[in-house]
């Protein structure tokens, strides 16, 4: 039977000022409005004992520095002071002084706070390959958490952990057998992952005929001498081809020049085109110049002065004045003009020869870019005969090569995973054997201890069904025939059906739900091997019943159980939103509300709450 442990006092740090509830009582009833922070209070309280699940809400982050819970054990009065920021618990014995300071969440080797609560109440902390025993797992046990209502029991705890802490902390197990029967399951699951694993070897190795070890040496000799000619072959193509690679490469060079070669001659025909322009504007320009001093050396057949034809001619009119004399200085200037007349000529006569030098030119150099060319278009199509005659055979050979090469290595290889497979068949052979021996060992010292668990199940599971169905079917005896508690799941079953199969109505989930936190408390106080505290903490427990009389009707018969249960050796807290249809006697009521939350130094601006 687990030790003392009751709630006296929750308090909340902020801006330096402590404040918070007392609690101290058997039965006591937070009547928290909307917004007055119930399930806060509630989710804080076992965060501060070291529980991991629960999830503060921002009210408690941001304005609140440390969350303390002051409790009693038989050990005397204590105190867990929950530092949000860092994540660590401090515990204080208060008898004693003693201080001890642990993180929430430990390193390996470390131990957790969570550990540390439960050794408060009683209860082992436990790792085992079957699941954990875990301050989350027992305060599914102790905590009615109002999202869970109308959904399945402990829907925020892993099912193997579940599992194994009701065992123990129902005395179906101790902390011994609980161990050897992890033990002897996880011998049972190493020696069927053996065997498996011998399995599936040797159906590996029929696939190649069961070699023996002699036929896989002499299969790795012939395919290593495989991989070896291979790798000759391999490397005499990749040097044949990096020698006509090299060939390859002059050829391109050369061809490329070639390509520099034709730009160079594309540039100077285009340059001598551009002269033979210049050309042809001269001789232009000196046959002008030609023909104008042609002209002037003709011998005058006009008058200067009235353009009148210098022939005798008879008629009416007047004589030009110019005509009536003879001009001695003809011959001079006719000789000058002559003169003219052949430079002229012979200017002209330069200019045609610098054409036709120009000419010549131009065709030079465009006979040299189509030299040029020709040798370019050779060249690029010597290179490219080059590479089609020889590189691209010896790429393709080389390749052949490589593939043949990596074909023979992969046997190889694949005759050394062989090799490496009837080597470990030997080892795994052994290893399965040794795990084999180790299951039978465990499944022995599972039996030995166990000796009539399966006896000792049933009659826990018998004495829980009473204590259940004594608190259950008064709730509601219109609605319940039976109530059990299966002793295979240690789970609840209401008229032969699970939680889950009730889900269609809430209110019976709801009441199964209430009646099995209950029940855990009355097997505390009761059943000597059980392992819990006698503390249960229901957070919003009449939310899934209903509204109107029968909701009401339903309110009443529980809380009626409720008092039955209560008394000076044990403790209920009921942290609701709503008034309660009745007020038994013993019952310590506290009413908040918006205005005066149970957290009453909280700032106002924090609408949370």
């Amino acid at each position: 039977m687990a030790g003392t442990f009751v709630f006296e006092k929750e308090q909340f740090l902020i801006d330096g000022k402590w404040d918070g509830p007392e609690l101290g009582w058997a039965f006591r009833h937070l009547r928290a409005g909307i917004g007055s922070g119930g399930s806060t209070i509630s989710e804080a309280a076992f965060a501060a004992l070291g529980a991991t699940t629960v999830v503060l809400t921002p009210v408690i982050v941001e304005q609140c520095e440390a969350v303390r819970v002051e409790f009693v054990t038989d050990e005397g009065a204590w105190s867990a002071t929950l530092a949000i920021a860092g994540q660590y618990v401090t515990f204080l014995n208060k008898t004693t002084g003693e201080v001890t300071e642990l993180p929430v969440r430990p390193q390996a080797g470390e131990q957790a706070a969570g550990s540390f609560t439960l050794g408060l109440m009683g209860i082992p902390a436990m790792e085992t390959p079957r699941g954990n025993v875990t301050i989350d797992s027992v305060m599914a046990l102790v905590y009615g958490q109002q999202h869970h209502t109308g959904r399945s029991l402990f829907a925020s705890v892993p099912a193997a952990d579940m599992n194994l802490t009701l065992e123990v902390v129902f005395g179906v197990l101790d902390e011994e057998a609980a161990r050897l029967k992890a033990e002897a399951k996880a011998a049972r699951t190493r020696a069927t992952r053996d065997a498996n694993a011998v399995r599936k070897i040797n159906e590996q190795r029929q696939k190649y005929g069961l070699p023996t070890s002699f036929d896989l040496d002499m299969e790795h000799e012939q395919h290593a001498k495989d991989v070896d000619r291979e790798a000759a072959q391999v490397l005499r193509q990749a040097q044949e081809l990096d020698h006509h690679r090299g060939v390859l490469a002059r050829r391109d060079a050369e061809a490329a020049r070639a390509l520099q070669t034709v730009s160079e001659t594309a540039a100077t025909a285009d340059q001598a085109q551009q002269g033979i322009n210049e050309h042809y504007a001269r001789v232009a320009q000196a046959r002008q110049g030609r023909a104008v001093a042609e002209e002037a050396a003709q011998p005058r057949t006009h008058c200067p002065d009235c353009e009148q034809t210098l022939e005798s001619r008879s008629g009416d009119g007047p004589l030009c004045p110019l005509c009536r004399q003879p001009d001695p200085g003809l011959p001079a200037r006719q000789a000058q003009r002559a003169q003219q007349v052949i430079q002229a000529k012979a200017a002209e006569q330069a200019a045609q020869s610098g054409l036709v030098r120009a000419q010549k030119a131009a065709q030079q150099a465009v006979d040299a870019r189509r030299k040029a060319e020709q040798d370019a278009q050779r060249l690029a199509g010597r290179a490219a005969a080059y590479r089609a005659q020889e590189i691209e055979p010896r790429e393709l050979a080389l390749a052949r090569a490589s593939a043949a090469h990596a074909e023979a290595k992969a046997r190889l290889e694949a005759v050394q995973a062989r090799r490496q497979e009837l080597a470990q068949l030997g080892e795994l052979e052994s290893k399965a054997t040794s795990s084999a021996r180790s299951a039978e060992n465990a499944d022995k010292a599972w039996a030995a201890a166990e000796g009539d668990a399966q006896q000792h199940r049933e009659q826990q599971a018998k004495e829980l069904t009473r204590i259940y169905a004594e608190i259950v079917t008064p709730m509601a005896p219109d609605k319940i025939r039976t109530a059990v508690i299966d002793p295979k799941t240690l789970q609840p079953k209401i008229n032969n059906r699970s939680l889950r199969q009730l889900a269609r109505s809430a209110g019976l989930v709801s009441i199964a739900h209430i009646a099995y936190h209950l029940m855990a408390l009355e097997a505390a106080r009761s059943m000597r091997l059980v392992l819990l505290p006698r503390t249960q903490w229901l957070d919003a427990p009449l939310d899934g019943l209903g509204g109107g009389p029968e909701g009401e009707r339903l309110a009443k018969a529980v809380l009626a159980v409720c008092i039955q249960i209560a008394g000076d050796d044990a403790q209920i807290i009921l942290t609701t939103p709503q008034v309660l249809p009745c007020s038994p006697q013993g019952l310590h009521v506290t009413e908040h509300d918006s205005t005066k939350p149970l957290i009453p130094h909280a700032r106002p601006e924090s609408d949370d709450l």
